[in-house]
């Protein structure tokens, strides 16, 4: 082989090596801005219902953190609201085992508590008379 050809072999290589390596970047860079994304979509929401005024509700809402749950709550009750919150193990699919964590939320408010479970995630909110 002579030296041109080698040198446009050489050459036609790099090129092509240069043009596929900004969309194998951008296509990484498009992967991870969807797993984010989906990352950060994944509130869950539930309520419970007012005893007044009749109509309203207090909703819960969270996402999963790594060792902790943080609840955003607003109550448009007139009144305090006491809930249950289920937590269930992550990841097991036929493990039943389930902690629960009780709170209390004053009338008309609306905030966040930290809950520390590293290998739980909240499942449900039920209404109950008060935490003891």
């Amino acid at each position: 082989m002579n030296r041109k050809k080698l040198a446009s072999i050489l050459l036609g290589s790099a090129a092509t090596a240069m043009l596929l390596t900004p969309s194998t970047a951008a296509s990484a860079q498009t992967t991870s801005a969807a797993t984010a994304s989906s990352a950060r979509a994944a509130v869950e929401r539930d309520s419970v219902s007012c005893s007044k005024p009749k109509g309203k509700r207090a909703n819960y809402s969270w996402g999963e953190g790594n060792t902790s749950v943080t609840i955003y709550f607003n109550n448009h009750c007139s009144h305090k609201v006491s809930v249950k919150i289920t937590f269930v193990r992550k990841g097991s699919v036929g493990d039943k085992a389930s902690k629960y964590r009780c709170m209390t939320v004053n009338a008309n408010t609306k905030g966040k508590k930290k809950f520390y479970a590293a290998v739980y995630k909240p499942y449900s909110v039920t209404r109950v008379a008060r935490c003891s």
